[in-house]
């Protein structure tokens, strides 16, 4: 036997208009169940799934008006679209005590079949995008959480080693520290820093995949704070000449996803650039609500610039002998769209290029 599409319920207590309802709505692919009472129809929800109502409004003991109230309050029940079948006036004051209810439409009798019909088609339609929708939702989330797993155990399989580098650390300093001296000490102190950024950077990582999947975890982040904490970490050695132009401004954005932006934007500048001094530019356009990061490389050909930002794929002009994943910047374009934000490159003339971020939000802007 064929598997029913649909599941329709009729509610009546004239059998003679059930017959009448059942016989203008049967469909090959329509199952259709028919109830002389609300409480029978209610006992029918408790064991079928029904995809829309049509049900009498003037009934004894239960007339349709309550029969809807319990349904629309029941959780189970209360996104079934459900349809009033009235011989009823159709005065404002019922159709609006209806539709306060949750009901959808009306039917007015004498039913005129052609129309009947196309309604109920109509809506039959609609629940079926619903529960595509919900079963595109309830895949989405189970994605999500095989995300956040992912995430937490790639953070332990982190936090792992780089203890054991901090517990190493903690015993040359104990023990060796008054023989570190010059270069050597600051070489060890530039160690430390990193190893504490790195922490730091796993615990927004554990946070950053919960978050980066939607619209939620947005925070006011002030910019110049998180530029600094991606020089430390890039740039400890101070090699790279850095400006910093504009930047003490709060903008509202993931905290984990602006960092690893700007982390993988600035190592970029410095991995693809072919100059002897390395020069870069982050800037802030308080007027244009863009952030701007400049370098004087070689620049990327106009015709790479959308083909970049696609995953596994690395720039050509590389040439500072350095492997590259060519996820960075594909991670940078998921980053950006997730906060509703743009990106674009820019070419500049015998100067390298910029990636330029547009529409942020600022505070108090």
């Amino acid at each position: 036997m064929a598997i029913k599409k649909h599941t329709v319920l009729l509610v009546d207590d004239l059998p003679q208009n059930l017959i009448a309802l059942k016989s203008i709505l049967e469909h090959p692919d329509r199952k259709i169940i028919t109830c002389l009472s609300g409480m029978e129809a209610l006992q029918i929800l408790l064991k079928e799934k029904i995809s829309l109502i049509l049900v009498d409004v003037q009934m004894p003991e239960m007339d349709g008006y309550e029969f809807v109230e319990i349904v629309k309050n029941h959780p189970d029940t209360a996104f079934i679209p459900t349809i009033f079948v009235t011989a009823i006036s159709d005065e404002p004051k019922y159709m609006n005590k209806a539709y306060d209810l949750g009901a959808i439409d009306f039917l007015f009798k004498p039913l005129i079949t052609e129309v009947t019909r196309k309604k109920v088609d109509s809506f039959l339609r609609i629940w079926d995008y619903d529960q595509e929708l919900k079963s595109l939702n309830n895949k989405l989330h189970e994605k999500n959480a095989e995300l956040e797993q992912f995430g937490s155990i790639l953070a332990h399989d982190l936090k792992a080693p780089l203890g054991n580098i901090k517990i190493l650390l903690g015993i040359i300093e104990e023990d060796h520290l008054l023989n570190l001296k010059g270069d050597s000490a600051e070489m060890f102190e530039m160690v430390k820093t990193s190893t504490a950024i790195m922490s730091n950077l796993i615990e927004d990582l554990l946070h950053y995949t919960k978050c980066v999947q939607n619209n939620e975890g947005k925070e006011n982040v002030n910019l110049l704070a998180v530029v600094e904490k991606v020089i430390k970490l890039i740039n400890p050695l101070g090699n790279v000449q850095i400006e910093k132009v504009n930047l003490d401004k709060t903008i509202l954005f993931q905290p984990p996803a602006i960092h690893q932006i700007l982390s993988n934007l600035v190592s970029n500048a410095i991995k693809y650039n072919d100059k002897e001094i390395i020069e870069i530019i982050i800037e802030f356009n308080t007027t244009e609500r863009s952030l701007s990061v400049k370098d004087n490389g070689p620049g990327i050909d106009e015709k790479y610039h959308q083909k970049v930002f696609e995953m596994f794929q690395t720039l050509g002009n590389k040439s500072r002998g350095e492997s590259s994943t060519g996820i960075g910047l594909g991670l940078v374009k998921k980053l950006i769209e997730r906060n509703d934000v743009n990106i674009q490159i820019n070419n500049i003339p015998n100067s390298g290029s910029e990636f330029l971020i547009t529409d942020l939000v600022v505070e108090d802007y």
